[in-house]
């Protein structure tokens, strides 16, 4: 029995150390990876750490690559296959499920999605095709492969850059996002990036929706984007011109903790906070119970001494807060942070933040 035991806490502790030897090795491989597109991203022009730099799952892209390179170094260069799909009955028979299909990565037989049957695939092929379409106009800057099944392709348009203050420059960005995993259709957004601190403002307005279900014609709708795309530059010039406005609106404290409030306001207006739950004791709730209320706010202190009180510091104390700090506390990972704050950011409840806040502070 002792030598039974022996062997077996031997076994124990061998799976112990392959374990500690394989989250060493992963860990050598994030810090490797961030620290390589980190200093990817200051090459183009980037000046601090983000999602795009942190996440495990993408990569900061050299000028010198070829699209064909970009798409099979990111493990892009895969079609999503229908399969039939079954399963066993009562008796252990095959049965075909009639309703559903699987859809398969063909490189590496990933399971992607079990959809039903009017789901139609959009091949990561066209987005490819669409962009070497207007490769004149767009440069690759960012891939994010969300465990083959989300993607984010950043662009940026080609001259598309201005300062908003001495060595400010922001920058406009054409963002490729689909899924096949039914998290989330097609999207082309127009975002501006602040290269400062690598913050995400705001997603511009567009004439046209550039959002698309996977339904049947999703291909097609997507293929014609090339003739839709707002590359006017005159536009982004006069945005530039908004933030350059916001950049010499001096403010007071006061108005930027009332921006706050209104910007956070569906967060705790008529809401309460439980004081005391064996008393069932309550008070209203206010901004400053918010989480990131106070970050905002320390961030905004830290704006004000680079750049003055302005609308424009705030705006960047708000962004900065959305693109670098927000987070849950039960996700440990920096890496798994950063992808969620991509995520929300472009297609969640931040999104709308960011929009909103660039209307408020443009109207203090």
């Amino acid at each position: 029995m002792l030598l039974n035991s022996r062997i077996k806490n031997t076994h124990i502790l061998k799976m112990q150390n392959q374990l500690e030897l394989i989250n060493s090795l992963n860990r050598s491989f994030n810090i490797s990876n961030e620290e390589t597109n980190k200093t990817t991203a200051e090459k183009i022009g980037y000046q601090n750490t983000s999602n795009e730099t942190l996440y495990k799952g993408s990569k900061i892209i050299t000028p010198d690559q070829t699209i064909d390179e970009i798409w099979k170094n990111n493990n892009l260069d895969f079609k999503a296959k229908k399969s039939e799909l079954f399963y066993k009955d009562q008796n252990g028979e095959l049965k075909e499920v009639k309703d559903y299909q699987a859809i398969i990565n063909n490189n590496t037989g990933q399971l992607l999605n079990i959809p039903k049957n009017e789901y139609t695939i959009l091949q990561l092929d066209t987005i490819k095709k669409v962009i070497e379409s207007v490769s004149e106009k767009l440069s690759i800057e960012s891939i994010m492969n969300i465990d083959s099944k989300r993607f984010v392709i950043n662009t940026s348009i080609n001259n598309c850059i201005g300062d908003v203050l001495k060595d400010d420059p922001i920058k406009r960005r054409c963002t490729f996002i689909t899924s096949m995993d039914s998290s989330v259709g097609f999207t082309l957004a127009l975002l501006d990036f602040r290269m400062f601190c690598f913050n995400q403002m705001n997603q511009v307005k567009q004439s046209e929706n550039l959002s698309f279900k996977h339904t049947k014609s999703i291909t097609g709708l997507v293929e014609r984007l090339p003739q839709i795309i707002d590359f006017n530059k005159h536009q982004f010039n006069q945005d530039i011109e908004q933030w350059r406005y916001m950049a010499n609106k001096e403010i007071t404290l006061q108005q930027a903790n009332e921006t706050i409030k209104e910007l956070f306001s569906n967060e705790w207006k008529n809401k309460i906070v439980v004081t005391d739950r064996k008393l069932k004791l309550t008070r209203p709730k206010s901004y400053l119970d918010l989480v990131q209320t106070e970050k905002i706010q320390n961030n905004f202190l830290n704006e004000i001494n680079m750049n003055g009180s302005t609308a424009y510091s705030l705006n960047n104390a708000i962004s900065y807060y959305y693109s670098h700090q927000a987070g849950s506390k039960n996700v440990k990972s920096e890496s798994e942070k950063a992808r969620i704050r991509t995520e929300n950011n472009l297609y969640g409840k931040a999104n709308a933040i960011l929009n909103k806040s660039k209307e408020l502070c443009l109207a203090i």
